[in-house]
């Protein structure tokens, strides 16, 4: 089985390459965010299939041949690197109300008392089973509402 595309907005971009990693085999970071302004400039046309060269080289679709369209992601994971108002602002771009936004939920704190692999494992866990939760799983195609999920 394929894994779910998804995308990242990731102010690390360290952080993002272990995150996609660990995100497989499930579910593959196809895209990478490292700015809200990186967002502005791709999101839309990530979204609408359109060909255009990321920015950042996270994510296997920055790997593809340039004549390939890229995969439009199931869902979109915002790191704790983001302010709560530079995640409305991305979800003011064109396109970004058709796709589901993962936010990290500051009531599940715990966390953030952690570091090196062992955050990376929480939040993975965590992010795959909101994914999961939500109905962004293999054979399932469509049907997850829009919005913002916290994990």
């Amino acid at each position: 089985m394929a894994p779910i595309p998804i995308a990242l907005c990731g102010k690390s971009s360290g952080m993002a390459g272990s995150f996609a990693k660990s995100m497989l085999p499930e579910y593959e970071v196809i895209h990478h965010f490292p700015s809200t302004s990186a967002a502005h400039a791709e999101l839309s046309p990530l979204l609408r299939g359109e060909i255009f060269t990321p920015q950042s080289s996270v994510g296997t679709d920055s790997h593809r041949p340039h004549t390939d369209k890229p995969r439009i992601p199931r869902a979109i994971m915002v790191g704790a690197g983001f302010s709560e108002s530079e995640l409305d602002e991305m979800r003011q771009i064109e396109g970004a109300e058709s796709v589901p936004w993962l936010y990290p939920d500051p009531l599940k704190s715990a966390a953030s008392a952690l570091s090196g692999p062992f955050l990376m494992m929480v939040i993975v866990r965590r992010v795959k089973g909101c994914l999961r939760a939500n109905g962004v799983v293999e054979g399932q195609e469509g049907g997850a509402k829009s919005g913002v999920w916290k994990f």
